[in-house]
């Protein structure tokens, strides 16, 4: 078959989104040889090209912003490769695609409709403008977790046996390793304290490292704060009142610190080197750094927001988010409890091992080798329902 990526996602600074596609992408051309797969964008890509994997860069049009680069460009590129699949990696479908084209489309999270505040109005206008009708029009619709499944089916009405579960994998380079050695390179390197506090993901409101400000903020005022809380991930949106925050809670780089975005080949490193691995966001799709700490061997407190449970089990503490009281507790408990800890890091490499690019990608080209046309249309895809806070 000849199948085609929105290869968008696969940027320089990659998020969670841009490492999921990167994964599978890389390994497709391996598990999957007897296909040839065209990965479209209208930038330059950071990934590696397998045998049978073709880059086609728009560049004419490299000044469009992607999502309607894709709108008005992807039917002639599918159309011009003689496509059999195209696989729309982030919820999005080119206007026009040739009829005998089966449409696959990637759904990682119901952000647009749950949490809609805690979005760009550029994104949320593109989400909602291109999501509800790509997953109309798709011939099947992959989800990441059976939460963002579930909000799918009881949201718009798209029937069951339209979606399939693709979990997404952990990398073969987080692995469980020596927590002082690592602790000790990202400590040289970043100039940093050797023994601190990590947390990772885009800096915006989702993400809820305003929460974190205000555990900090309840260890340090009983004395309790005895390592720096380390953040990675790159600068996004609304965080005026993140650093007010961080002022009337009387912090200071001595007790966070933005590292912003650290290259790939550190991040397994600076999970591991981590007494705590905190992660207390409002609403995710899947959460893969969670799974990533758990994996280089690093103890997780947690959310218990969607879907936080069906990812990590009982191999992480989940806690409410309405009581940072409880959180500040947890982190004490772990630092403080070497049984505690040990336990965490045993149950978390098991977990980790459940989610493995191999199996994912194999899960992937199943879709790709068994899609067949729906007959769902746009009209057939309900009204919203309103979903419960």
């Amino acid at each position: 078959m000849r199948i085609g990526i929105d290869a968008r996602p696969l940027s320089k600074q990659r998020t969670g989104i841009g490492n999921y596609v990167q994964g599978l992408v890389e390994l497709l051309p391996l598990v999957g040889p007897q296909h040839d797969y065209f990965l479209y964008a209208n930038r330059d890509l950071e990934c590696s090209e397998g045998k049978g994997t073709l880059h086609q860069i728009d560049r004419a049009f490299s000044w469009c912003p992607g999502a309607f680069w894709l709108l008005g460009r992807g039917a002639r590129l599918a159309r011009r490769d003689a496509l059999d699949i195209y696989w729309g990696t982030n919820a999005i479908l080119p206007a026009g695609m040739p009829s005998g084209v089966l449409k696959v489309v990637t759904v990682y999270d119901m952000v647009w409709l749950r949490c809609p505040e805690t979005t760009t109005r550029y994104n949320l206008f593109v989400q909602t403008m291109c999501a509800r009708r790509a997953i109309a029009d798709a011939d099947c619709v992959i989800v990441i977790s059976r939460t963002t499944q579930d909000e799918l089916i009881q949201s718009l009405g798209v029937p069951r046996e339209k979606t399939k579960l693709v979990y997404p994998g952990v990398d073969d380079r987080y692995q469980a390793q020596d927590q002082a050695k690592a602790a000790e390179y990202i400590s040289r390197k970043y100039h940093v304290p050797g023994r601190y506090l990590a947390t990772v993901g885009i800096i915006h409101p989702r993400k809820n490292q305003q929460f974190l400000v205000k555990v900090l903020g309840i260890l340090k005022k009983d004395g309790q704060l005895d390592c720096p809380l380390l953040v990675v991930g790159p600068m996004g949106w609304k965080n005026s009142p993140l650093f007010r925050e961080i002022q009337a809670a009387g912090l200071t780089e001595n007790d966070i610190r933005f590292l912003g975005y650290i290259p790939d080949e550190d991040m397994p490193l600076f999970y591991a080197g981590a007494r705590v691995f905190l992660f207390p966001t409002l609403y995710e799709g899947f959460g893969l750094p969670p799974i990533e700490a758990m994996a280089c061997g690093t103890p997780v407190i947690a959310s218990d927001s969607p879907c936080m449970p069906e990812v990590l089990g009982d191999a992480a503490i989940l806690e409410s988010l309405n009581s940072p009281e409880r959180f500040a507790t947890s982190i004490v408990r772990v630092l403080s409890d070497d049984e505690v800890r040990g336990a965490l890091r045993t149950k978390g490499i098991q977990r980790a091992q459940r989610f493995r690019y191999q199996t994912s990608v194999k899960q992937l080209l199943e879709v790709f080798e068994n899609v067949r046309p729906m007959n769902v249309g746009r009209e057939s895809v309900g009204k919203l329902v309103e979903l419960s806070p």
